[in-house]
């Protein structure tokens, strides 16, 4: 075939008609493809400008109810009161109602728990009962006041003496509101014991327990603070001691004492005894008895171990001195008082120990009266116990105040301080200084050898333990101006030397040139006292 017929056919078939329908549907897919595009495109960028429709929220949950409880609480009187609150939520209980004869302590659970600060978190219904205690009566308005603490014969109170266990318990029972027999006692008490009611009554209100009562030991302090502790609410303050952590089951009953008053020492020892001074403080608040506001002494007299100045004399005169009193807005005034007599002012003797009155009528205590110094007993001390001691020892062997003068027994125990030691080379001291008087004094008392500053020490202490007022020296003598030291006494406006060293020496050495007691200056002048404070000038002036 040649190339023309074949063309021929080729365009002959082509012009066919089933060539042109498929020609047909490929255009029209074609043109619907871009439609589709185009459609798609507009259908895009148009939703795009739209603004933001609202966002999709979840289902709304299931409506609840609102759920509340309720507290029912219980006391002895009245009818039950009830507080409310929503589930969860903390709801003060209200106060317990007030019965006479009683203090409310608090609310308690089903289960006995007791809920100090009256806060409760309900979920669910609760009943609380009220908790009480025996309340301690009000003796405020008594017009008069009987003493329930004693001043000795001595007329002594004896204020940082202990007090026994069983004398605390009978006057806390002595001022409970109740009749309480107790039916418990201790093994080691016995029935007929005066003290046996109040233990066991304390016991059966829960204040005190265990099996036995130790009724002549010293009570603590905390302990008797845990006791009053049962009769009071809890306190809701919060302190710092020194010596008991909050951890301490003791605290609470500390934090009480402080929010009472009864303690105001943050840093005082939690394990001493308690002090009668701080037991008539506490009883007179636990009963309403006010110290004096006025301070009239006469109305007191002279307690010879507790001075005006301190701070529980009040206390102890309304706990020791009945009296008949009218309140006032600051406390209470004495109307009339079994007042002890007012001591005149000065030194007086009490067997062999030293006491003195200051001008009020006061007994020195704890205090200085002129060149004296008194301790807290009232008696005239070194500030050194151990020598006060050996003092008082010597005292009482050689002297008596009530049938000696003191011009008697100050040559009694010049004598005994000179002929009853020996001598021993020991310290020395510089010229002027006096600092070393007690601990020589206290030397010579015990091993009863020393030198010339041991000898004049010990005078020195026993003449002014009866009540003269020496002055001690550290100076010279002669020959060549040897180390020295002697005591001075004036009397009657001359002073005189008292030497029991230097007579001794003259003893011992059959050298004697005559007594050392009582020497004036212009008779003992061949000796050539030199004073500290001299010294230095009188050297210089001889060359």
């Amino acid at each position: 075939m040649s190339n023309k017929q074949e063309i021929r056919r080729q365009e002959a078939a082509e012009a066919s008609p089933a060539s042109g329908k498929l020609l047909f549907w490929r255009v029209s897919a074609a043109v619907l493809l871009l439609a589709v595009i185009v459609l798609g495109v507009l259908l895009y960028f148009s939703r795009a400008s739209l603004p933001a429709g609202p966002a999709e929220t979840p289902p709304p949950a299931e409506e609840t109810q609102d759920v509340s409880y309720s507290a029912w609480c219980y006391a002895p009187v009245g009818d039950p009161i009830s507080v409310t609150a929503p589930a969860g939520e903390a709801v003060a209980l209200p106060e317990g109602p007030q019965i006479d004869g009683y203090t409310f302590l608090c609310w308690a659970d089903a289960d006995g728990n007791e809920i100090p600060d009256g806060i409760v978190t309900l979920d669910a219904d609760a009943a609380f009962s009220a908790v009480y205690a025996v309340a301690f009566r009000d003796l405020s308005a008594a017009g008069r006041h009987e003493p329930y603490l004693t001043i000795g014969s001595d007329r002594r109170f004896r204020p940082a003496g202990t007090v026994s266990r069983a004398a605390a318990v009978e006057l806390l029972y002595s001022i409970l509101d109740t009749d309480l027999q107790g039916s418990v006692g201790f093994s080691d008490l016995d029935p007929s014991a005066s003290c046996y009611t109040a233990a066991a009554a304390l016991k059966e209100l829960g204040a005190i327990d265990g099996s036995r009562f130790h009724p002549d030991d010293p009570i603590s302090l905390s302990e008797f603070l845990e006791i009053l502790a049962h009769f009071f609410p809890r306190s809701q303050n919060t302190y710092s001691f020194d010596l008991l952590p909050r951890t301490d089951a003791r605290y609470a009953a500390f934090c009480l004492a402080m929010d009472r008053g009864w303690i105001s020492d943050a840093a005082l020892d939690p394990d001493r005894d308690l002090t009668r001074a701080e037991a008539a403080h506490i009883f007179n608040s636990l009963c309403g008895r006010s110290p004096l506001v006025e301070e009239d002494c006469g109305k007191v007299g002279t307690i010879l171990d507790v001075s005006f100045n301190d701070p529980y004399f009040w206390d102890i005169a309304e706990a020791a001195i009945g009296h008949a009193a009218e309140k006032t807005a600051g406390g209470e005034t004495w109307t009339e008082s079994d007042a002890l007599s007012l001591y005149d002012e000065g030194l007086f003797f009490i067997g062999t120990e030293l006491h003195c009155i200051d001008a009020r009528g006061s007994a020195v205590v704890n205090e200085s009266y002129g060149n004296f110094d008194f301790g807290p007993d009232g008696v005239i001390t070194t500030g050194m116990p151990e020598l006060d001691a050996c003092v008082q020892e010597t005292l009482k062997e050689l002297v008596d105040p009530d049938t000696m003068t003191p011009e008697q027994m100050l040559y009694l125990l010049y004598n005994h301080v000179t002929y009853s030691n020996e001598y021993l080379r020991v310290h020395y001291y510089d010229v002027g200084d006096t600092s070393w008087v007690n601990d020589e004094a206290y030397h010579m008392f015990t091993v009863k050898k020393g030198n010339c500053y041991c000898y004049s020490a010990q005078f020195y202490v026993l003449a002014r333990a009866i009540g003269f007022d020496p002055v001690i020296y550290s100076g010279t003598i002669e020959p060549d101006d040897s180390p020295h030291a002697w005591v001075e006494i004036e009397i009657d406006g001359e002073w005189y030397i008292y030497d029991t060293n230097l007579e001794y020496t003259q003893v011992h050495f059959n050298n004697y040139h005559g007594s050392f007691y009582k020497e004036p200056y212009w008779k003992a002048k061949g000796w050539h006292y030199f004073r500290g404070d001299e010294i230095e000038a009188e050297i210089a002036a001889r060359g």
